[in-house]
């Protein structure tokens, strides 16, 4: 009877999981359907967010190269008209109005609406803006965007590099808030000059947001379409599903009463038709066997019940038994994985008796064997370094009188090996009914990687990587913070701006390898030199340094510093088989007294180079009010010398060079002249060092020698066929790598032969530069084809005898200097003498001049002088009056 009831039992069970098989095969199909449908949800979000994102981000990359593509078609557009101003057929004045023409016209209009090309000056004068032309010609250079940076400044230096893109925020045309917006700009360095067009990134974002509305109202579409195609196909199947599940409810329901589904609704053969026939037939099978299952059910029942009463009672007490000891064993284990997982040394001070219990990885960490013992007092406190005890002792003591909830403390402790190691100490002290402290838990960690990553990234950020002094992130924190306590009356310094003179040369000889070189030697020098608590040397980028002097106040301290370092660097170096004078100048500005602000000492110091750079190099200077006036008027008669040539304001003036022994016209000394509409008549002293310093000597230059060459034309159709004109050259001239094809083109473009050309190189610039070799090799060239070369200025310098023999010269030209005392007896007479009869021994032709007086004349008429040039003669006049001009 057991065994048949088993049987049953056994059925029932095999019964029971068809009819779970079955629901949970009902489940899953329709589990499948609905992931289906999330699935393609999915699908269509991130395929319409994939394409949107694809789309911005082609847009934005599209839009940076059609501006770049824009501006270099711009460029290319204007490449004739530099061509033509690069060979002299066009003045700069003329090429310039004929590149703003081209540019004016260059307006576009694109998916984002309408936009133009751009033209400013390297001085941010605006040349051209179509769509503001109450702009052009006014000065942008102090155009700043939301943030308060300098936008012309930003597109000028990328300007001079080349070309790129410069980015910052501006109000567009129309909005109430400032839009990113991003420049491309490309130079043009022979007009001193770049063009540029931009866009506002808004406007890619506005483009974006309306084609992925656009996209997502699709998707959206196209997603309902196909839920109703799909709900309208399963429809019947759906229904077939829910008639199953109801069924199987009601027999989980009620399985005395198994509810029998009608299978005339459904195709006969089809799967919901099959799916019913056979639900009915289980249900048929459960019903007869139900009886027979549930009677051996029971009867298991009570046999389970009698056998579980037996064992209750000794389940209890196993129970018991086992718990206690699996506990302990879990405490034990979990201590053990504690110790042995972390990297920290766990001690337990007992503050009575001074003596610790150490656990975890102490031994590691402090450097000691395992069986040493080490107390509170007498042991691994000594290890800790000297300067970090006081920081120690502190935090503990606060701890122990009850300021802070926790002791922690980092400091520095010797290892065993000898090498100290930082730690970072921590606990807490249990106290005693009296407030005593007489027992302290906590744990020791080394932090040695965390503090060294701390200090490169430290370095990273404050360091110049070159030379390892601060940068200028870490000056400019350092020099807010005095400027701070200056402000509260509580310190005053000096600040030394320091450039390397000539550094240039140094780079484009030797090479970047070399000229890094120096930078580290020089700020080793630096560093030795700037002794002081407080002192700080910094490298701001390339050959600029600076020199922070705290807690100083007298000008003679300051001044005695800069000389120290003024004569420390200068002096001759040896690089790459090349020797180069190295030489520093300085700008000092004082705080507070000539700032309080870091912007505005560092523009004053600035100011003060500037100056110094200007009064020779090699010296210092202190600020002084009156140097920005003196800025600002050099950058005007700057500007206004760029567009003197345009204005015909720039002449030349000729001075006859006449015979001692025949009272004839050998040759005219081109002078240059610049009569300005506002300045009248500038004198040479003050625009032809301007001419040098921004420049302007080569294309001026270049105007001087045609200009010349055209007089010395107009001579030889006067008949004047022996005569020749002579101009002055500037080394900055002669170093350019087109300097003789450039006197070559004048002499073809006038027509006169080589020998109607006299160059005349002043002696202490020639020997002061470091191509030398190079200068020469030219000038042999030029006199091999005729043209006459002149030493001016002789004897001001210090090396002519030296050279005198090594330059390709024909003339020398004694200086006015040595002129002007013959009369009185000086001893320049003595040296005239000796001068004129040197310069006929080595087969040379002597001119003095600035002859003013007869006595003058009759001396060097003595010293068979051949050649005199002075106001004795005539002063110098335009070539209209010295063509009429005559001597007898």
């Amino acid at each position: 009877m057991v065994c048949f009831t088993a049987v049953k039992a056994t059925a029932l069970r095999k019964e029971v999981l068809r009819v779970q098989a079955l629901t949970l095969w009902l489940d899953k199909t329709l589990s499948r359907i609905l992931l289906a449908l999330l699935v393609s949800i999915v699908g269509f979000v991130l395929t319409a967010g994939f394409l949107t994102d694809k789309f911005e981000e082609n847009g934005y990359n599209y839009r940076r190269q059609e501006l770049r593509r824009i501006t270099e078609v711009a460029r290319n557009s204007i490449e004739p008209v530099i061509q033509q101003y690069r060979s002299g057929v066009l003045t700069r004045q003329q090429a310039l109005d004929m590149v703003r023409g081209n540019i004016r016209t260059m307006t576009y209009n694109d998916i984002f609406g309408p936009n133009y090309v751009f033209m400013s000056t390297y001085e941010g004068i605006m040349l051209v803006q179509p769509f503001e032309q109450k702009l052009e010609g006014s000065d942008q250079s102090r155009l700043t965007d939301a943030y308060g940076l300098p936008i012309i400044t930003m597109l000028i230096d990328k300007a001079r590099l080349g070309e790129g893109y410069v980015t910052y925020y501006y109000h567009p045309p129309g909005r109430s808030q400032p839009q990113q917006k991003i420049s491309y700009v490309v130079g043009i360095p022979e007009l001193e000059a770049y063009i540029g067009t931009g866009m506002y990134v808004e406007d890619i974002q506005l483009t974006y947001d309306r084609f992925r509305q656009q996209f997502q109202s699709i998707c959206l579409l196209f997603f309902l379409l196909i839920m109703s195609i799909q709900y309208t196909l399963l429809q019947p199947v759906f229904s077939s599903y829910r008639l199953l599940l109801q069924a199987f409810d009601q027999l989980r329901n009620d399985p005395e009463e198994p509810l029998t589904l009608p299978s005339s609704l459904y195709r006969k053969g089809s799967e919901a038709g099959r799916l019913i026939a056979g639900f009915n037939s289980m249900v048929g099978e459960l019903q007869e066997k139900n009886a027979a299952m549930q009677q051996a059910h029971e009867e298991l029942t009570q046999s389970y019940e009698e056998i579980t009463a037996s064992n209750e009672e000794l389940l209890a007490l196993y129970t018991q038994v086992t718990e206690a000891d699996e506990l302990r064993q879990i405490s034990e284990e979990r201590y053990r994985l504690a110790m042995e997982g972390i990297n920290d040394a766990v001690y337990d001070w007992d503050l009575r008796k001074n003596k610790m219990v150490w656990a975890g990885r102490w031994s590691d960490i402090l450097g000691v064997s395992d069986g040493e013992v080490l107390d509170g007092k007498d042991g691994w406190v000594e290890m800790i370094h000297p300067e970090d005890k006081a920081v120690r002792e502190q935090a503990l003591a606060d701890h122990l009188a009850g300021k802070t909830p926790m002791y922690s403390a980092e400091f520095r402790i010797m290892t065993q090996p000898g090498e100290y190691i930082w730690i970072l100490s921590r606990g807490k002290a249990i106290f005693d009914s009296a407030g005593n402290a007489i027992r302290m838990v906590g744990s020791f960690s080394n932090i040695s990687d965390k503090k060294r990553k701390e200090e490169e990234i430290w370095w990273l950020a404050y360091r110049d990587s070159l030379t390892g002094l601060a940068n200028r992130q870490l000056f400019m924190e350092r020099l807010r913070a005095e400027l701070l306590l200056a402000q509260q009356g509580e310190a005053c310094g000096a600040m030394l701006y320091l450039d390397l003179d000539n550094f240039k040369l140094v780079n484009d000889t030797c090479g970047h390898s070399q000229g890094d070189q120096l930078l580290v030697e020089i700020a080793n020098k630096l560093v030795e030199l700037v002794v002081g608590d407080g002192h700080l040397v910094a490298r701001l980028g390339g050959d600029e340094f600076v020199v922070l002097l705290t807690d100083i106040t007298q000008e003679f301290a300051i001044a005695h510093m800069a000389t120290n370092i003024l004569r420390s660097l200068a002096g001759e170096v040896n690089l790459c088989g090349h020797h180069f004078t190295l030489s520093v100048s300085i700008g000092i500005a004082r705080y507070p007294l000539d700032g309080t602000e870091a912007g505005e000492l560092l523009k004053n110091a600035d100011t003060a180079l500037y100056v110094a750079k200007n009064a020779g190099k090699n010296v210092y200077r202190f600020f002084e009010e009156a140097m920005q006036e003196d800025i600002i008027e050099k950058l005007s008669m700057e500007r206004s010398l760029r567009e003197a040539m345009g204005k015909d304001e720039l002449q030349l003036h000729f001075q006859p060079i006449v015979s001692l022994s025949t009272g004839e016209i050998g040759g005219y000394e081109a002078l240059l002249r610049w009569h300005n509409l506002q300045r009248g008549m500038v004198s040479p002293g003050r625009f032809i060092p301007l001419m040098e310093e921004s420049g302007l000597i080569v294309p001026i230059g270049a105007w001087v020698m045609r200009t010349a060459c055209a007089f010395a034309r107009k001579l030889m159709d006067r008949g004047c066929l022996d005569s020749y004109v002579a101009v002055n050259v500037s080394v900055k001239q002669l170093i350019n790598g087109d300097f003789v094809s450039m006197v070559k083109a004048a002499l073809a473009e006038a027509g006169v032969p080589p020998t109607a050309l006299e160059l005349e190189i002043t002696e202490t610039i020639l020997m002061d530069s470091e191509f030398f070799d190079d200068n020469v090799a030219k000038l042999r060239e030029l006199k091999a084809t005729g043209v006459r070369i002149a030493l001016d200025d002789f004897g001001t310098g210090y090396s002519s005898l030296t050279y005198l023999k090594q330059l390709p010269i024909d003339i020398v030209k004694i200086d006015k200097s040595f002129v002007d005392d013959l009369a009185a007896g000086g001893k320049n007479k003595l040296i005239m003498g000796s001068i004129i009869a040197l310069a006929h021994n080595l087969g040379l032709t002597v001119v003095a001049e600035g002859v003013e007086t007869e006595a003058q004349r009759d001396l060097l008429r003595e010293f068979q002088c051949d050649f005199i040039q002075g106001y004795i003669i005539s002063r110098p006049a335009p070539a209209a009056e010295m063509l009429e001009f005559n001597t007898v």
